[in-house]
């Protein structure tokens, strides 16, 4: 199987326009929706920040913080997108990635150098103060060209970090083998919310989805109340 950016890249020529990454917050009412086009160019973004701005190289590891929300699936594409592996176990990565919230609560602990990323439906800078450390990266990743300018990744560059350290092409093998348990097939729309368990909510989130050619919604809390109306066809568990 081929990397992330390669089958993005494909999800972009055969149906860039459909929805890819949809995010429901059934309290807020909010909803967000990427399509492969939105989601491609939100990847080039950040993919290019990372090489450019924080002077990361392929291999490097991003610890990502970031709740279940559109800006996760837009941040793990664009780590991957720039050969970078993925570490959500620990916070020891070369580049410290976070929610505003989650940023909070590490910076309280200590940690320092932390790149926030804003929630917003629209991915508008964050209004809040930050604490002493924390660096709204907004801005910077708005300022990114639309077009990917480094190399692309490899089947075999490192995707996860950390102890169930894989490949992105082990990573997409094992997100292909989710879909095929959670019933999840070409076209479907894969439902992750609450209920889902940590790990599977962070592949179901981008590589589920792409090794399927399917969408995934995912939803701030329980996804029952939306599930009818989201079209929802599979769910985790």
């Amino acid at each position: 199987m081929a990397d992330v950016w390669t089958l993005l890249q494909k999800r972009l020529r055969t149906d860039p326009g459909a929805p890819m990454v949809t995010y429901v917050d059934p309290e807020s009412r909010e909803r967000s929706e990427l399509s492969a086009a939105s989601l491609a160019n939100a990847a080039a973004k950040i993919a290019n920040a990372l090489r450019a701005e924080f002077d990361l190289d392929p291999g490097s590891v991003v610890s990502l913080r970031i709740p279940p929300h559109w800006q996760r699936a837009a941040w793990c594409a664009g780590a991957w997108t720039a050969g970078c592996a993925v570490d959500i176990d620990s916070a020891g990565g070369d580049l410290l990635v976070a929610g505003p919230g989650e940023a909070l609560a590490l910076a309280d602990a200590g940690a320092r150098d932390v790149a926030v990323v804003s929630l917003h439906p629209f991915g508008l800078p964050i209004a809040a103060p930050l604490p002493t450390g924390c660096l709204d990266v907004t801005v910077s990743v708005r300022q990114q060209p639309d077009a990917y300018l480094f190399e692309p990744p490899r089947p075999d560059s490192v995707a996860l970090a950390g102890p169930d350290r894989a490949t992105q092409e082990e990573v997409l093998n094992l997100a292909a083998t989710r879909a095929d348990e959670w019933g999840l097939t070409p076209g479907g729309r894969l439902l992750i919310d609450a209920g889902t368990g940590s790990r599977d909510a962070w592949l179901g989130v981008l590589a589920v989805p792409l090794a399927r050619s399917a969408s995934v919604v995912i939803v701030a809390g329980d996804g029952e109340a939306v599930r009818e109306q989201e079209r929802v066809t599979a769910v985790t568990r």
